[in-house]
């Protein structure tokens, strides 16, 4: 289920959206983007999974990247993030409408979570049409114990 275009254009300015293909940079932005980011063995699992696929942002180096997981018709974005340095230029939003366009394509909803305190995130999903649907309370690690995972989706066509 690989996208027909391989390379997209961003709107970003002088930004390109790809298929993307396993490399380091991947642990390093995923480590300097997350306060508690996935492993590097966990990252390079979703290379391994034919259900997986991803996209990676460049400006003209590797800036962020999005991983997603979909099984018939549901697409569920498992991992997104942009390097700390390249936040608030719109990269976030250019790589969640890559996805969309591919679930509106394969007729898939879309699916997300998201940490109750990363408002950001939420109003960013929000404007772009998804729907808080429900809530996984203490789902997400913190410095003080855990947080609750915001359960977001996208219907096609909706």
């Amino acid at each position: 289920m690989r996208p027909q275009k391989s390379l997209v254009e961003a709107s970003v300015p002088a930004a390109l959206i790809k298929p993307l293909e396993w490399q380091q940079a991947i642990v390093e932005i995923e480590q300097q983007g997350q306060d508690y980011p996935w492993t590097e063995a966990v990252l390079r699992s979703c290379f391994d999974d034919a259900h997986y696929e991803s996209w990676g942002i460049y400006v003209p180096q590797l800036c962020g990247f999005v991983i997603t997981h979909s099984i018939l018709d549901e697409r569920t974005i498992m991992n997104i993030v942009v390097h700390p340095n390249e936040r608030g230029k719109g990269y976030g939003r250019e790589l969640v409408s890559v996805v969309k366009a591919i679930a509106q394509e394969q007729q898939q909803s879309l699916w997300l979570e998201v940490r109750s305190s990363n408002t950001v995130a939420q109003s960013l999903y929000q404007a772009m049409g998804f729907s808080v649907v429900g809530q996984r309370p203490n789902y997400y690690q913190t410095a003080d114990g855990s947080e609750t995972a915001i359960i977001m989706q996208w219907m096609a066509g909706h």
